[in-house]
């Protein structure tokens, strides 16, 4: 039986993280994952990118707040081009992700299936993370392994897939988990000890999920604090040997 990460200790040798990225850190979990960041590391400094940098709350620890749009690569381009030289980046957490908006929601049937839909997930929830970690390998030190973990969802997993439906994010998620394999196989040959996982956050109280909240049980819907908490305590364990991998808020790995 498989066991969770969350049974293992810390990881001391790698330490305490001098400085984490997170992505998306103006969203619900990625601004909750920075405020446990200085509950549990009080002297970290954090880099976080959003679309409106301006409009983050202020934390108590330092932080390089950047501009930077997941869907336009000139925009990540940009923002990892912005880092002050020689900072070293220990930690990055991606925290990006579209299920739905006012015009769109998720498909139930393959006769909802439309071409600029699937696009769009496709371009937040695969290809902008995956260019965000192109840019940003280059500034990491072959000396001091950092450690990747980007939002994924069991939904993308083909082999746990029961239900069907909600074609555009269960396809767009299983091509980043794809790619976060490649990544992982590649760091390997060029920037060994790098470790890149996916991580399942579960149902959080957060915009994305509000509009199916409905039939989730009240023990069951998490808060970003809660999420954020577990993610980062995952995020504490990770070994060489996971990258690649796919775990959940409790630890759990889960296939693709």
């Amino acid at each position: 039986m498989e066991r969770s990460i969350l049974d293992r200790a810390p990881d001391k040798l790698s330490g305490a993280p001098e400085t984490v990225l997170v992505a998306g850190a103006g969203g619900g979990i990625g601004n909750a994952f920075c405020e446990a960041l200085v509950q549990v590391f009080p002297a970290i400094g954090i880099v976080r990118l959003a679309r409106r940098p301006a409009a983050l709350e202020p934390l108590r620890a330092p932080t390089t707040d950047l501009a930077c749009d997941i869907s336009d690569e000139e925009s990540i381009g940009q923002a990892i081009d912005s880092l002050p030289k020689g900072m070293p980046i220990d930690w990055v957490f991606v925290a990006t992700g579209w299920l739905h908006d006012e015009e769109r929601s998720p498909e139930k049937t393959y006769r909802s299936l439309d071409p600029a839909n699937l696009a769009y997930a496709y371009q937040i929830n695969a290809i902008g993370p995956a260019i965000l970690v192109k840019h940003l390998i280059p500034h990491l030190s072959r000396s001091r392994p950092a450690r990747i973990g980007i939002l994924s969802a069991r939904v993308g997993s083909i082999s746990d897939n029961r239900l069907g439906g909600w074609h555009a994010y269960r396809a767009s998620k299983a091509a980043l988990n794809m790619l976060i394999k490649n990544y992982a196989i590649e760091l390997v040959r060029q920037k060994p000890g790098h470790v890149i996982v996916g991580l399942q956050p579960g149902t959080t109280d957060t915009g994305l999920s509000a509009p199916f909240q409905r039939n989730v049980p009240k023990d069951q819907l998490q808060t970003p604090e809660f999420t954020a908490t577990r993610l980062l305590g995952v995020m504490r364990r990770l070994r060489q040997e996971d990258s690649g991998g796919l775990f959940d808020f409790e630890g759990m790995p889960f296939a693709p």
